[in-house]
């Protein structure tokens, strides 16, 4: 008789094929086979593995703690949660990202790796062994059922008889007939209309439900007419005897007992069969591995098995479908690799079979184990030699679904995960070596935190991909793009380059430092006219902004240059004209007419009610205030920071504005001139202790107001670089300043409470803006 539970020890073969190098060599016969057909759903590499948090193997590893309710919440405040704004992630990958990436098996295979290379890459240090593979497992197929039906099927003629064995007793069917398990106060009963005889019950002797239809007379089971097909739940079995169980008083579990070395791995559905030889032979010992390690931690009592059908284990797929069977002798010869009938290979790791985890794909990069399946509390967890990031670059081609993907979580799904009300901020950037999420963050509109694992953050419900209702993987990360330049003009046209493609004018403005106050108001003239902002010398169009203007053709009609000829000369203005543009000079005495003069510009084509207002020695912040000024049409005026300037105060009063935005403290703009705002209009600074706080204030209290915030620009906050914040604006986006090498904690707190934002823009070069700032960004 099978027996329920087996506990053989298990000895290596004394074949080993030896460890894997860190560094793999591309194989001289590489070479890429045509792709196959797309996986289905019913494939392991195509569905969700869960967290360790959630998922249903309490043996998996160590636990981590769930966050519990903040105080407060309830079903009332949590529903609030459903109106707040859903949060947008971008990522790669599919999975917990530890040990074989399945889409990066595939592809190294295609590219000529063997399966010993793909095994010795993603787990380390091992080696590609052989060992006994005959023990059985019970595989759990229906778990926690009121019910459970089987019904036979013959395969060929004669087939389909089987017997259930209950009680002490021994139903006998034929094909077609159907058996009903049912459970009261945890005794077992079938029931069966058509067998005989038509009902069996269990007893404290004799709990389980024994089926048995399998064609071969091994373990002293009888042998039937043919082959059968037997279907236990809802999915047909060919091998294997089948146990039903009493779960709880009212419950049931179904197991499928089955022989590891062909019974279980020939039906395993994890990498699709039509893939080569090579990655399924990899993901078979993988497999075997994964199989050997669960057979010898024993019988789980909550399911009556050692492994679950399911990705919380592995996929076990019953018998094929017609389409599937085509590829089945495939992933049946990668099973049998060894060429023996009782023994396959495994990786081991100092001579112990490795518990090979692995996951659809990783995202670039695995994982190492204790930055993901660790506890909450304390933030540790013990290393596992085998389980070490290493790079995945493999999984990121185009053949994986998961090479990249875009999904947006709903505000109750994000609150609930954490246990918060809502999200206002939601903090990544706490990260593994390898650039996964470690931990999450969450902040509520009151305030309250919650912090919770990678893993769990896998938990939330996210839609976007077609494959997966949660969220994908950890590696999640805002997209990155750089408009830079080997100077600001070279900055200023690429910045051009990527704004209204069908402008008829363009603003020219002057790039030179000396002059930049002039300039510095001309972004939201530049966004009124739906037009690009070029850079020039005082004396002389650059190279760099005549390419663009040239870009541009004959589509361009015009030019607004901003500032007197002190900041750009008639000879750039008959530059201009030269190549056919109209030009229209707006500039004023000094840099407070020249803002009123661009104000004005502004108000003649629509009607202003609020203005910016920075200070005419404070240029970082009217810069950094430019990208909302920009993106709102509001002019940008300045003032000495005493006294309001004259023509300051008229360009408001003409335009009719009732709204100042002060940008900046009272260093830049004395308390006195907001006092003299404020007899007739309403005031709001946005200030900060320095030019870096400012521009994130700025950012936090327009965010609200712009038409989208889906992009956020960084841009230099030094003086010698300003000038690149300036062609900033006209990006009409969220803007924030930031240091050559490091990202202002404000700066990165404005993109944590920003759920739209999907892309970071850095304008200027890497000397002013360095690429680890941008990634820093990037995973805030």
């Amino acid at each position: 008789m099978r027996q329920t539970q087996r506990y053989a020890a298990r000895g290596l073969s004394a074949l080993a094929v030896g460890a894997l190098g860190v560094t793999l060599a591309v194989p001289a016969t590489a070479g890429l086979a045509a792709e196959p057909p797309t996986p289905g759903p019913e494939w392991g590499v195509m569905q969700e593995r869960p967290p360790l948090s959630q998922s249903q193997d309490p043996d998996a590893g160590p636990t981590v703690e769930s966050p519990k309710l903040a105080s407060g919440a309830n079903g009332s405040t949590l529903a609030a949660a459903a109106t707040t704004p859903g949060w947008v992630l971008h990522g790669a990958g599919w999975g917990h990202g530890l040990g074989m990436s399945q889409y990066g098996a595939y592809e190294m295979a295609r590219a000529g790796y063997s399966a010993q290379q793909i095994l010795g890459h993603y787990y380390s240090g091992t080696a590609y062994t052989k060992v006994d593979d005959s023990d059985w497992v019970n595989v759990n197929v229906v778990y926690g059922a009121a019910t459970v039906t089987t019904v036979s099927q013959a395969l060929v003629s004669g087939g389909g008889d089987f017997t259930v064995s209950l009680g002490g007793k021994v139903m006998s069917g034929k094909v077609g007939d159907a058996v009903s398990y049912s459970v009261s106060n945890s005794v077992v009963k079938a029931t069966c209309s058509t067998c005989s005889p038509t009902s069996v019950t269990g007893t404290s002797s004799a709990p389980l439900a024994v089926i048995r239809w399998d064609d071969r007379a091994d373990a002293g089971l009888p042998a039937t007419k043919g082959d059968t097909l037997m279907k236990v739940g809802g999915t047909w079995y060919k091998d294997g005897a089948a146990i039903v169980s009493a779960k709880s008083a009212s419950t049931l579990n179904a197991v499928l007992q089955v022989r590891i070395h062909d019974e279980y791995l020939d039906y395993l559905a994890e990498s699709p069969w039509s893939w080569s030889l090579e990655a399924l032979k990899a993901q078979a010992a993988a497999a075997r591995g994964y199989v050997l390690r669960k057979h010898d931690a024993g019988i789980r009592s909550t399911c009556n098995c050692h492994v679950y059908d399911t990705t919380a284990d592995q996929v076990y797929g019953g018998y094929p479908s017609s389409g599937n069977r085509t590829y089945w002798p495939n992933w049946q010869k990668a099973v049998r690799a060894t060429g023996e009938a009782s023994t396959g290979y495994v990786s081991t790791y100092d001579g112990s079979i490795i518990q090979a985890f692995y996951s659809s794909s990783s995202g670039g990069r695995t994982e190492n184990n204790e930055d993901v399946w660790y506890n909450l509390s304390t933030g540790t967890a013990d290393p596992i030699g085998y389980l070490r990031g290493v790079s995945d670059s493999w999984s990121l081609k185009p053949s994986n679904p998961a090479a990249s993907w875009r999904q947006v979580t709903s505000g109750w799904s994000m609150a609930s995960v954490f246990g918060l009300p809502d999200v206002a901020r939601l903090d990544l950037s706490a990260r593994t070596a390898n650039g996964g999420i470690k931990s999450a963050t969450a902040t509520s509109s009151s305030g309250a935190t919650r912090t919770i694992t990678g893993d769990q953050f896998r938990t939330i419900a996210a839609s976007g991909t077609s494959y997966s209702s949660r969220v994908n993987s950890t590696m999640i990360r805002h997209l990155t793009q750089r408009l830079g330049g080997a100077n600001r003009y070279a900055v200023g046209a690429a910045v051009a380059r990527s704004v209204a493609p069908g402008a008829t004018s363009v603003v020219i403005a002057s790039g030179e430092n000396t002059n930049l106050p002039d300039a510095s108001v001309a972004g939201p003239l530049a966004s009124t006219l739906s037009s690009p902002l070029l850079l020039t010398s005082k004396d002389r169009l650059p190279d760099e902004t005549g390419a663009e203007l040239s870009r541009r053709g004959s589509v361009l009609k015009t030019a607004y240059v901003v500032g007197g000829e002190g900041a750009v000369s008639s000879t750039v203005v008959a530059q201009l004209q030269q190549r056919g543009l109209t030009v229209v000079r707006v500039a004023g005495a000094d840099r407070y007419q020249t803002a009123a003069a661009v104000a004005r510009e502004i108000g003649k084509r629509r009607t202003v009610t609020a203005v910016m207002l920075a200070g005419g020695f404070g240029l970082a912040d009217a810069l950094a205030g430019s990208g909302p000024a920009s993106a709102l049409k509001e002019p940008i005026l300045l003032t000495p920071a005493d006294s309001l300037a004259t023509a300051t105060s008229s360009a408001m009063t003409d335009l009719g504005a009732k709204y100042v935005h002060i940008v900046g403290g009272t260093a830049v703009v004395s308390q006195g001139v907001e006092d003299t705002l404020r007899k007739d209009k309403t005031v709001r600074r946005l200030g900060g202790d320095n030019r870096y706080d400012v521009s994130a204030t700025i950012a936090n209290y327009f965010r609200g107001q712009m038409p989208s915030t889906a992009e956020m620009v960084v841009t230099s906050g030094q003086d010698a670089s300003l000038v690149d914040s300036l062609v900033a604006g006209t990006r009409r986006s969220l803007m924030v300043l930031v240091s050559p090498t490091s990202l202002p904690a404000t700066a990165a707190e404005v993109m944590q409470r920003t759920p739209g934002l999907e892309t970071v823009t850095a304008v200027g070069g890497t000397a002013v803006v360095a690429n680890g700032v941008l990634t820093r960004a990037s995973r805030s």
